[in-house]
């Protein structure tokens, strides 16, 4: 069985792609530097998150698809 939606996976990664991995390090990051700084955890990991909130709606207006 196949399915007609299903696509197969691009040779090169797509723009969306690295938007997804981009929040991923945001989200990393946040938590990385509050592990290793003198900010506290809270503040670093709510800057990553928001960061990674506004690459999401970056990623929904572009791509609404």
């Amino acid at each position: 069985m196949t399915d007609s939606r299903v696509r197969s996976t691009p040779e090169m990664p797509r723009r969306v792609d690295y938007l997804l991995g981009a929040m991923g390090l945001a989200l990393f990051g946040g938590v990385g530097v509050g592990a290793t700084s003198s900010a506290p955890m809270e503040l670093a990991t709510g800057v990553g998150a928001a960061l990674a909130a506004g690459l999401l709606a970056v990623g929904l207006i572009r791509y609404p698809r």
